[in-house]
């Protein structure tokens, strides 16, 4: 189908986004936390940026307060990843950790520093019994 570009793609779109030096994952900050985690995180910073990078239908069933919606399977999505601050903090997940674990690889080829992921995605936050919002 002409136009539709496959996951695969999209992440690699995402990954070439910008021009940068490679940095290490240590010294860039990207890591997996828990679900705990991010939510005393959050507590404890409001410039967070919450990313949820699951379907609009999914986000609208449920997401973590105050999060954006950056849909991993949206022809834009690389060029919507590519407007955020990349020196901004952000907390990203998925539904079960897959999407946002592709992203993860993505952003450890960009400018991005500062990246919590939550492994265990919005399933594990709702298991852990952590707050969120419809």
């Amino acid at each position: 189908m002409q136009g539709h570009m496959t996951r695969r793609e999209l992440v690699a779109a995402a990954a070439l986004m910008v021009v940068a030096p490679r940095p290490s994952l240590a010294a860039g900050g990207l890591r997996d936390v828990t679900p705990q985690d991010a939510f005393a995180a959050l507590q404890t910073d409001s410039s967070i940026l919450v990313l949820d990078i699951r379907t609009p239908r999914e986000f609208a069933a449920g997401h973590l307060e105050g999060a954006i919606n950056i849909n991993y399977y949206d022809r834009d999505f690389a060029r919507e990843i590519g407007a955020l601050d990349p020196a901004r903090t952000y907390v990203m997940y998925c539904q079960a950790g897959g999407r946002s674990h592709a992203l993860m690889r993505a952003f450890s080829q960009s400018p991005f520093r500062n990246v919590m992921h939550i492994p265990a995605g919005f399933s594990g936050w709702r298991r852990q019994g952590l707050p969120f919002v419809k």
